[in-house]
C-alpha cells in the first residue's frame, strides 16, 4: 500500500492556481465529497491534488495528528476525537491516493494471514463448536467477509466511521449490529457479544498512545473465553520506520507518523504476559505464501537473538524479521 515515494519540501501547492494549500483555504473554502478538514483546522480538496502531493499530504497529516494524540490527556476527550479525525482523514488520503474502482483497498490484508486465522479457528473447533471471532481495527471489513463466509460468527471495533462504512457494505445486511464504532477501551459490550476464542488486530498495537497499551491487552483478555488466543501482527522496531515516516527518513529512523511506537519482538512479548496470558507463540517462519505454525515457532531463541539484528545490514535484518515471523504472536489465555 505505501511505496518509497521521497518527501518534497516545499509547500503542497493546487495546480489550478499555483497558490499554497493554505492560502487558497483561506481564499475560497472547497466544496463536494473531496473536501478535507486537516489536523490544523484548514481546508483542502483532495481531488486537486497529484498522486506525489498526496503523499505528502499523508506525511504531513500522519504528522501532526500523533502529535495531537500524544500531547492530549490520557481518556480525555480531546484524544478520542483527536484519534477518529486523524483515522478518517487519513483513510481518505489512502483511498484518493491508492484506491482503484476495480479492487477494494487491503488495509494490511494478507492472503497469508487469512490462512493463518481460518486454522485457528479450524483448531478451536475442536474444543467449541461454534468459535467466536473478533478483531480490532477492522477496516473496511476484508477478513472479516472471509470469517464470516467460511461459517464463523464475527464482531468487530473500528475508530473510523468511513472504513466502517465501507466494511458495512462489503458485509452485507445484519453487519452492522456487529460493527461496533468508537473508542475500543470505552465501548461496554453486552453479555451476549464477550467470551471471543480469537481476538485478531493487525497494524493496530503501533497505533495504540504508549501510555494505554496496557489497558487495551487487559481488556483483550477479558474479552477472550478460557484457553482464547490473541492474534498480533505489528511491524518489529528493528525494521522501522513502518509508517509513513520511511517516504522521508532513511532506515532506522524512529516512526514519526501514525505509529506512535513501534515494539522489538521482546517488548510484545513482556506486554502480553503482564495483561495475563501465559504462553506467546509465533510462527516458526513465513514463506511468500505460507505462515508455518509449530510448537511455540522456537519464540524464546528468535528473542534472545533479536538484538544482534541491530548489527546487521538493514536489507538482511528486514529479510530476517519477515522470514521468522518476528512481528507475528500468537497469545493464549489459561484455561482456568
Amino acid at each position: 500500500m505505501r511505496r518509497p515515494w521521497h518527501l518534497s519540501t516545499r509547500e503542497i501547492v493546487l495546480p489550478e492556481s499555483g497558490s499554497s494549500a493554505t492560502e487558497i483555504d483561506k481564499a475560497v473554502a472547497p466544496t463536494g465529497d473531496d473536501l478535507l478538514i486537516l489536523a490544523d483546522g484548514n481546508t483542502i480538496e483532495l481531488g486537486a491534488l497529484s498522486h506525489e502531493q498526496l503523499v505528502d499530504l499523508q506525511w504531513r497529516e500522519e504528522q501532526e495528528s500523533a502529535r495531537q494524540i500524544l500531547s492530549a490527556p490520557k481518556g480525555s476527550a480531546e484524544r478520542a476525537a483527536a484519534v477518529s479525525r486523524a483515522y478518517d482523514s487519513i483513510a481518505r488520503i489512502i483511498s484518493v491516493t491508492w484506491g482503484s474502482d476495480d479492487k477494494p483497498m487491503s488495509y494490511g490484508y494478507d492472503a497469508r494471514l487469512g490462512r493463518l486465522i481460518l486454522w485457528i479457528l479450524r483448531r478451536q473447533q475442536r474444543r467449541v463448536a461454534s468459535p467466536r471471532f473478533f478483531e480490532i481495527g477492522y477496516a473496511n471489513g476484508i477478513l472479516l467477509k472471509l470469517v464470516n463466509d467460511a461459517g464463523f460468527s464475527i464482531g468487530g471495533i473500528e475508530v473510523s466511521a468511513k472504513l466502517r462504512e465501507e466494511a458495512c457494505r462489503l458485509l452485507g445486511d445484519g453487519a452492522e449490529s456487529r460493527l461496533h464504532l468508537g473508542d475500543f477501551l470505552q465501548r461496554k459490550f453486552p453479555e451476549s457479544e464477550r467470551s471471543y476464542q480469537v481476538i485478531y488486530w493487525n497494524d493496530v498495537f503501533e497505533h495504540i498512545p504508549p501510555d494505554e497499551i496496557r489497558d487495551y491487552l487487559q481488556r483483550i483478555h477479558e474479552l477472550l473465553a478460557p484457553g482464547g488466543q490473541l492474534i498480533t501482527v505489528t511491524p518489529n522496531w528493528h525494521i522501522r520506520p513502518s509508517d509513513v515516516t520511511k517516504i522521508a527518513c532513511p532506515p532506522r529512523t524512529e516512526a514519526a507518523g501514525l505509529h506512535l511506537k513501534e515494539y522489538t519482538l521482546c517488548e510484545v512479548t513482556a506486554l502480553l504476559h503482564d495483561a495475563g496470558f501465559y504462553r506467546v507463540a509465533m510462527p516458526l517462519f513465513v514463506t511468500p505464501r505460507w505462515i508455518v505454525l509449530c510448537g511455540n515457532g522456537a519464540a524464546n531463541i528468535k528473542r534472545l537473538i533479536e538484538p544482534a539484528l541491530e548489527l546487521m545490514p538493514f536489507p538482511l535484518a528486514k529479510l530476517l524479521c519477515r522470514g521468522l515471523g518476528l512481528s507475528i504472536t500468537i497469545a493464549t489465555k489459561r484455561f482456568r
